[in-house]
């Protein structure tokens, strides 16, 4: 059979056994337009003008597939010229892929807290403590976060980033000097020699003290925010 693209004008020779379906696309390797092509029907078939509007029935849902259809071009015709005709066939592929993801999507914070307390060294620290919950179907672990401390302004005043997981209990917020306290919630938390992980559906705590502060009149609020964490 003859086709003849709807662009270009080209025409093509066609053989009807490569056309498996009732219609096809097909690609012009002329000017790479791609249109559509219909199986001749059978010798002694006639079709019949139907006088009322044809009412289709819509098509049958698919049952979910964790498979897709890729689409190939498949080279049927070589003629004259170099000039080629290209059927699409759909040929199924696996789907499967790993998401990018930056580790906090199904990280939570469920609550937090801020007070002052008095450290023997550094002198009136403002703490906050909070939560983060584990809302990943896996466990995690290095659960990176940053919190602000901010004037009444909206500035910055204070910024410390760490790792949750350390509890800092109050008797070491009184006593332990301020620099031994970073210093612990900025390195990953260990338990038992191993890197500390949070299973699927838990909580990990996080104590953050902040030092060396501003008039307390110039401060207005506090902030925390999830950064990072990787799988277990």
């Amino acid at each position: 059979m003859i086709v003849q693209c709807e662009q270009c004008q080209k025409q093509f020779k066609l053989n009807p056994e490569n056309i498996k379906r009732p219609s096809v696309k097909v690609r012009c390797s002329n000017c790479q337009n791609v249109f559509s092509v219909s199986r001749p029907e059978p010798a002694g078939v006639v079709e019949t003008a139907l006088t009322s509007p044809e009412v289709k029935s819509p098509p049958p849902t698919r049952p979910a597939s964790s498979r897709r259809s890729l689409i190939l071009l498949i080279p049927l015709i070589v003629i004259a010229g170099g000039l080629a005709l290209w059927l699409y066939v759909p040929w199924p592929v696996s789907t499967k892929t790993v998401p990018q993801t930056t580790g906090i999507e199904q990280l939570h914070l469920v609550k937090s807290r801020g007070f002052f307390i008095h450290n023997k060294q550094a002198g009136q620290l403002f703490v906050i403590q909070g939560r983060v919950r584990n809302d990943f179907p896996v466990p995690r672990r290095w659960i990176h976060l940053r919190a602000k401390l901010y004037t009444t302004d909206g500035q910055t005043a204070r910024q410390l980033d760490f790792y949750a997981g350390t509890v800092l209990s109050d008797q070491q917020l009184q006593s332990v000097p301020l620099e031994e306290l970073v210093g612990l919630i900025q390195r990953p938390p260990v338990k038992q020699d191993r890197v500390q992980t949070i299973a699927a559906r838990e909580e990990v705590t996080f104590t953050v003290p902040f030092g060396d502060l501003p008039e307390l009149t110039e401060l207005s609020d506090y902030s925390v925010e999830i950064l990072a964490s990787q799988p277990a």
